[in-house]
């Protein structure tokens, strides 16, 4: 079985604010085209997708509609998919967050913030619940970035670090394969 992880597509964000878990944070144009073109790829591939499964956050949820309207699949939503929670960050600027946060320093500062290994806890446990409740195809996560680079890089083992390192811009898709709902690998896929 194959999971599919995809980003968000662009959010009109041009005070550039760490908008993280606020609501009303929507798709732009831009956003909305990269996501048909990505739910076009995705169906011209031919990919069986029997669940799409989505954070309950605005952008999230009409990333997953408009693959939901391009595939004719239903879209569930899970809330452990939602956004990272980087506390008083939040609503900051990111430029701010870049430099004082202490998240991108040598020492992967994440004091006040959700821990990483419980952000990537509960995205892997919503991705095996998908996995454990489809056996007719394949399954689509629509997410975040922190969310699901932190579990690519805990279902791999990697060090906390390459988590920065994870290639995951807005729009694009992660290929995680499963056997017997035991994880294998995991691939940039769009």
């Amino acid at each position: 079985m194959k999971v599919y992880l995809v980003r968000h597509g662009e959010v009109e964000n041009p005070e550039g604010i760490n908008y993280g878990r606020q609501p009303g944070w929507h798709l732009s144009k831009e956003g909305k085209s990269q996501i048909s073109k990505v739910s076009q790829k995705i169906k011209d591939k031919g990919l069986k997708i029997c669940k799409i499964v989505a954070s309950p956050l605005e952008r999230a949820q009409e990333t997953a509609g408009i693959l939901s309207q391009t595939l004719d699949v239903a879209v569930a939503t899970d809330p452990r998919l939602t956004e990272w929670d980087t506390g008083k960050w939040i609503g900051r600027t990111m430029q701010d967050f870049y430099e004082n946060s202490g998240y991108y320093s040598d020492a992967m500062v994440t004091k006040g913030m959700e821990p990483l290994n419980d952000l990537a806890n509960r995205v892997i446990s919503a991705i095996q619940d998908a996995v454990t409740t489809c056996s007719t195809g394949d399954i689509i996560i629509c997410s975040h970035r922190e969310p699901m680079a932190a579990a690519i890089v805990k279902l791999q083992n990697l060090p906390w670090p390459e988590i920065h390192n994870i290639d995951m811009p807005t729009a694009s898709v992660w290929k995680l394969v499963f056997t017997d709902e035991h994880f294998e690998s995991a691939q940039r896929f769009l």
